[in-house]
């Protein structure tokens, strides 16, 4: 972790506050009818189905949901994480081109080539440009996430002011963007953690899942392509088994082939991977380490 990360989370550690998710949703209040009626709704995706009123209140009466991760949601509103994320994609590409990470890729490849071959037909997507996101998303499904998604979504649906006025009381934090800009940001994480939250207890009541069970990385992202809950709707059954595990390699190459497609990967393979991740560092890793990643698939000259 860089230094600067360090003492921003050393401010948080210090003075971390302490919220719970009751605070905001209280039996009878305005704000929970609202929630209620987002996860009672007909859902677009068929791959979600709409709570009863009975189903949604008591996902928001279980002690479970009662959690809030101050610090996590401080840090990402925080107009500090732009550069903290973009330097993360950095140094990770750094690493990535390391010869270990590029033959743990081309193992992958060859161990899983022909769920590779088939969704790069069926998708018109570059095998390697898969390989490379899941490298990116999860180290090759090594690292998925500990934050219980519900919680994390709702930390950043119901708690974002309250993170925003402390990430902007941090040293240095307030002079990072102009105010109209991080406003901006406030609403668009409210939103997206909004939309996301109704996706996941929507996905759960769906497949029979207790929603506090699924657990993801610090931003919500689930599985070895570290899908956001609204994004499952790309989500593709990679084996034919009948139904979409994203903690299986086959639906994984399967799903981030179908969304790279569905995202205009044949016309510009770099919108589709800044659909999948707005960071332009990330673009520029992911297909830098795809065409590393390809060069040492290829066979070598003998002559």
């Amino acid at each position: 972790m860089h230094s600067a990360a360090l003492l921003f989370f050393a401010h948080l550690v210090a003075a971390a506050p302490t919220w719970k998710l009751s605070q905001k949703l209280p039996k009878g209040s305005e704000a929970r009818r609202e929630v209620v009626a987002e996860w009672t709704a007909k859902p677009a995706s068929p791959g979600e189905a709409a709570l009863t009123e009975g189903e949604a209140e008591a996902l928001l009466d279980d002690a479970r949901a009662e959690p809030i991760y101050a610090e996590k949601t401080i840090s990402i509103v925080a107009p500090s994480m732009i550069t903290r994320q973009r330097q993360d994609h950095v140094d990770l590409l750094a690493l990535f081109m390391k010869p270990e990470r590029l033959a743990a890729g081309a193992a992958f490849f060859h161990a899983h080539q022909k769920a590779l071959d088939g969704a790069a037909e069926r998708h018109r997507v570059d095998p390697t440009v898969v390989v490379s996101i899941l490298m990116w998303e999860s180290r090759l499904g090594e690292e998925t996430g500990t934050y219980v998604a519900f919680n994390t979504f709702a930390s950043q649906a119901f708690f974002i002011d309250e993170a925003n006025a402390e990430a902007l009381r941090r040293p240095g934090e307030g002079k990072r963007l102009p105010a109209e800009k991080q406003a901006e940001r406030v609403e668009t994480i409210r939103h997206r953690a909004r939309k996301n939250l109704a996706a996941l207890v929507r996905s759960c009541k769906a497949k029979g899942m207790d929603a506090f069970t699924v657990k993801g990385s610090w931003a919500g992202a689930l599985g070895y392509p570290q899908f956001m809950p609204a994004s499952l709707r790309w989500a593709e059954d990679g084996n034919g088994d009948g139904k979409i595990d994203l903690y299986t390699f086959d639906d994984s190459i399967a799903s981030v082939a179908r969304y790279l497609d569905e995202h205009g990967f044949a016309k510009s393979p770099e919108e589709a991977v800044l659909s999948y991740n707005h960071e332009g560092a990330y673009v520029k890793g992911v297909l830098g380490w795809a065409r590393a990643l390809k060069e040492r698939l290829e066979p070598k000259d003998a002559g």
